[in-house]
């Protein structure tokens, strides 16, 4: 199995809105399978979107809280309450910031086979389900953080999240 590049901050493919999955065959399986080797193979990775490796298709893939999800043009179709903490992305890896999201979501998406599933989800993983379906709408987290800066808490830098947009392309979206 071939592991794919994960693109990061400043690759258009990051801004772009993924496109509906519409027939589910052999080439829709491959792709689901190597997100998932990929996302395996990434040091701290909870998930992965189809467009962090360049392929703007509404997959997901979640390996996060003992659960593993292949979710195929996901949708909220209901949220509830909120939470506030920090979140990390591989496409920008070693940095977080904290971000409003709900505290519970149903999700409405297709497996691999196109069979429809409906799931509810709160705390951290209702969290890592919204900034993946974001993800696919070419939204990255730090759109969506009120603080002024990212962390590193491995080194103890820090970088203002106005830079980040710069380069993440918001202030031109």
């Amino acid at each position: 199995m071939k592991k794919e590049k994960i693109i990061l901050f400043g690759e258009m493919a990051l801004r772009e809105k993924a496109r509906e999955v519409k027939i589910f065959h052999k080439k829709i399986h491959a792709l689901i399978d190597t997100m998932k080797y990929t996302l395996s193979a990434a040091k701290d990775g909870a998930a992965l979107a189809a467009n962090q490796i360049a392929v703007l298709k509404r997959i997901t893939v979640i390996d996060y809280m003992d659960e593993y999800i292949e979710m195929v043009n996901p949708e909220i179709i209901s949220f509830s309450g909120e939470q506030f903490d920090y979140e990390g992305c591989l496409s920008f890896p070693g940095f977080s910031g904290e971000v409003k999201r709900a505290k519970t979501v149903v999700v409405k998406y297709n497996d691999r086979n196109g069979n429809e599933i409906q799931i509810e989800r709160s705390g951290k993983m209702a969290r890592c389900i919204q900034h993946e379906i974001d993800h696919l709408n070419g939204i990255l987290f730090v759109d969506k953080m009120e603080e002024k800066y990212l962390f590193n808490d491995e080194n103890g830098t820090k970088i203002p999240v106005e830079d980040v947009l710069k380069i993440s392309n918001t202030l031109n979206h």
